[in-house]
């Protein structure tokens, strides 16, 4: 008959094992898991990692709890037992101290085995699409991680509010004529593809579960990651970052073909790029052309002629003949003056009253006659109008030909 310490030993054991396994159920590990497809090693890794250290959790979890357990049913009491007091155990003490060191060594270990796997790219699968040395768009303060052979497909993942934008790297240093494509990502199966991952405006997040873990696209700075998928299919994923109120539809999605359909797709991609160039080319010779044909038929023209000088005012003139247009009456027609051979009679001889008055006493009695009258002549008689009736340039010119043709200046 098997011994009870035995029984509970087996029990133990048998709580162990389960917890070990439970994980390795197909079912239980989707369930719980990251999502992995496509068969790309590094979401293998991230998940086959997953699972190893819930599976040592589930070891901690159920040995713990089923010890405890054990130990509460194993000795418990009846009523009215007396308590023996317990000093410890050495032994049991540091048996679960180096239990649990050995535990997180194990786990340590696994990680770093598996960040390679995770980290590194493998080189692309003999049946995979023939790429060229790694020709990367922009290096930052990282640096990409690239296959032994440095040979992968390098796309440029642009993260745009609300959209993302794909562009491949091809070999020359002109990148306006790259193949790109929005939304969806075309690659061929058993190939390397490597990702340089930015955003033009906010921070995004690429992120495609099936093809491993999720990364910051943040302006100014550029992330890498790698997949390398060997099954046929449509992977999808979003933005993981929130990034606006477009957000939720910011769709990714990663579709593998065959590397013999995706040099179909890249050379469909490629000719229309190279029409849509020529389409364009033509369309702005045209244009030039029809501009340069304008020009041609207008005449070139003239250099404008200089503007003819203002006549200066005439004083005189205006004395004799005044500005019928704007209604300022001839002062000739009123007033005797030696200079103009005016003779006047309704007002006084100009020779005479004004004689040795200044300009500014012939203008102020220009423009207010009631408020110099000449003794002998009534008010009202004199036209006030003079202040309206000329210009500014006029009147001076008119005040200066009288105060010359009286005072002989």
């Amino acid at each position: 008959m098997t011994s009870r310490p035995a029984k509970n030993s087996l029990l133990f054991a048998l709580v162990l094992v389960a917890a070990s396994l439970l994980p390795a159920s197909s079912a239980f590990a989707d369930l719980i898991a990251p999502q992995s497809g496509g068969g790309t090693p590094n979401a293998e890794a991230i998940r086959s990692l997953y699972l190893w250290i819930f599976g040592l959790g589930c070891v901690v979890f159920f040995g713990v709890g089923g010890l405890l357990i054990w130990t509460v049913m194993k000795y418990r009491s009846s009523k009215g037992a007396v308590a023996v007091r317990v000093h410890g155990n050495n032994r049991l003490e540091i048996g679960w101290t180096v239990g649990a060191a050995m535990l997180l060594v194990l786990i340590s270990v696994v990680t770093f085995l598996k960040l390679d796997q995770i980290k590194n790219p493998p080189n692309s699968s003999a049946n995979g699409l023939a790429t060229p040395k790694n020709v990367a768009f922009a290096s930052g303060p990282t640096k990409p991680s690239l296959p032994p052979n440095g040979r992968s497909l390098d796309i440029d993942v642009n993260g745009q509010q609300y959209v993302w934008r794909y562009t491949y790297a091809d070999t020359d240093t002109n990148n306006l004529n790259n193949v790109f494509s929005y939304e969806q990502m075309v690659v061929p199966t058993d190939t390397t593809v490597t990702l340089n991952i930015r955003a033009q405006d906010v921070q995004h997040s690429w992120w495609i579960p099936e093809l491993g873990g999720k990364f910051d696209a943040v302006p100014g700075y550029t992330n890498y990651t790698w997949f390398k998928i060997s099954e046929p299919g449509v992977y999808e994923g979003q933005c993981a970052e929130l990034c606006g109120r477009g957000h939720a539809s910011m769709i990714a999605s990663v579709k593998a073909v065959s590397p013999d359909e995706f040099k179909l797709w890249y050379a469909d991609q490629k000719t229309a790029i190279l029409a849509a160039e020529k389409s364009a080319a033509a369309a702005r010779n045209k244009l030039v052309a029809k501009d340069e044909a304008a020009l041609k038929t207008v005449p070139k023209s003239e250099a404008p002629a200089a503007a003819a000088p203002v006549a200066a005012a005439d004083g005189k003139k205006i004395f004799v003949a005044g500005v019928p247009a704007t209604g300022a009456l001839a002062c000739g027609s009123c007033h005797v003056l030696a200079d103009a051979g005016t003779k006047g009679a309704v007002g006084p001889n100009l020779n005479t009253v004004l004689k040795g008055q200044s300009a500014a006493m012939i203008k102020a009695s220009t423009l207010y006659p009631n408020k110099i009258i000449s003794k002998g002549y009534a008010a009202n008689i004199m036209p006030a109008n003079y202040g309206t009736s000329l210009t500014k340039a006029e009147l001076d010119a008119l005040i200066k030909y009288i105060d010359e043709a009286v005072n002989g200046k």
